[in-house]
């Protein structure tokens, strides 16, 4: 059976494209199918499979172009070209792709991971056109027998109580552990994660830290964090990496800060994989998934709060105790999960 596998976009590596390179392992021969491609932006097994896209490809430069031609979705995904020997389809959703328009005879799974994919909220004149894009993307969920999504928070937001509820992964072998005789127990910074902060918000966060006294490590892109870097030299911008350089900063954090609005709260893992606990958005799906080594902030009003608890309780969780809960959402379950939800004959 030719099997497709479709995806919103291939433009830079997040947590999605590590659920699609798993996903393609169950599915070695199988064709990947996008709105927006950046060829050679993400590197591995991905691009040695046939990609097919929408027309946008051509102005696919960075993320921001899905935003910038939000108006248009519907039409660049409806006229994605779905080959006719495809029988069988699973869409890996962030809430758009799933529109593709699909013959009757096929075979149709939707997983969906995420639904706000885009901001709509910070959309320009393209607000404008929002009801319509919002109409089909909700009506496109009929056209599918079997779904599932990534928490119970996703399921409530979309009203789809018959869905299923799978739980994303993330690369645990990324975040390996400090023995207790080889660390030296010296829990020196926080480190905060830049992702999903403006430069304001990650002033306030960071500045409120350095003010307390405390050493501050910052991880993730800080293009956008320049004009801040000499106006504190106090903190340590390490820069964009991946996942094994940050569990090097994280085993020795008092805490990690991942303020990031995510659809599953994986940075939070990684640092409990390091045996560190984590403060996350208060979010519903973060109360659901996080259920010890978190500290919810509410908003930027409750830094103090949440610092009196960091002080009081940060030092005296039991490692190895986070690292299990960590390592919980593992690869093999969202893999042996994954594969019996299609794998299951359709009513």
């Amino acid at each position: 059976m030719k099997t497709a596998i479709c995806i919103d976009s291939l433009l830079l590596r997040d947590e999605s494209i590590f659920l699609l390179e798993l996903v393609l392992n169950v599915f070695p021969n199988s064709e990947i199918y996008t709105i927006v491609h950046k060829k050679g932006g993400i590197l591995g097994q991905i691009e040695s499979r046939p990609i097919i896209s929408s027309f946008l490809t051509h102005k696919a430069k960075g993320p921001e172009v899905l935003k910038k031609n939000f108006w248009i979705l519907p039409s660049a995904v409806k006229g994605i070209p779905l080959h006719p020997s495809i029988e069988k389809v699973i869409v890996l959703s962030r809430g758009y792709i799933h529109g593709l328009n699909l013959p009757e005879h096929v075979e149709r799974y939707l997983y969906i991971y995420d639904w706000d994919l885009i901001e709509q909220k910070n959309l320009g004149w393209q607000r404008f056109f929002k009801a319509f894009v919002n109409d089909w993307r909700e009506k496109a969920l009929i056209k599918y027998p079997k779904i599932a999504v990534s928490s119970e928070a996703m399921k409530d937001e979309l009203e789809l109580p018959n869905a299923e509820v799978i739980a994303p992964t993330f690369r645990t072998e990324e975040y390996p552990f400090v023995k207790d005789e080889d660390h030296n127990f010296e829990f020196s910074h926080h480190l905060l994660y830049s992702q999903g902060l403006t430069p304001s918000e990650f002033e306030s966060v960071a500045s409120f830290l350095v003010e307390k006294g405390e050493m501050v490590r910052v991880m993730g892109p800080d293009q956008h964090l320049q004009h801040l870097k000499s106006k504190y030299p106090m903190i340590d911008f390490a820069g964009d990496h991946c996942e094994a350089t940050a569990a090097m900063y994280s085993h020795q954090a008092k805490v990690i800060w991942t303020l990031e609005d995510l659809p599953f709260p994986s940075k939070a893992f990684g640092a409990l994989c390091t045996g560190r606990p984590a403060v996350v958005l208060d979010r519903k799906v973060n109360r659901e998934y996080l259920q010890i080594g978190a500290y919810f902030l509410k908003d930027l009003a409750d830094l103090e709060r949440v610092y009196g608890e960091i002080q009081s309780s940060a030092l005296s969780f039991d490692r190895r105790t986070l690292r299990r809960a960590g390592l919980k959402w593992n690869e093999r379950l969202f893999k042996s999960r994954m594969v019996k939800f299609l794998e299951r004959n359709l009513d």
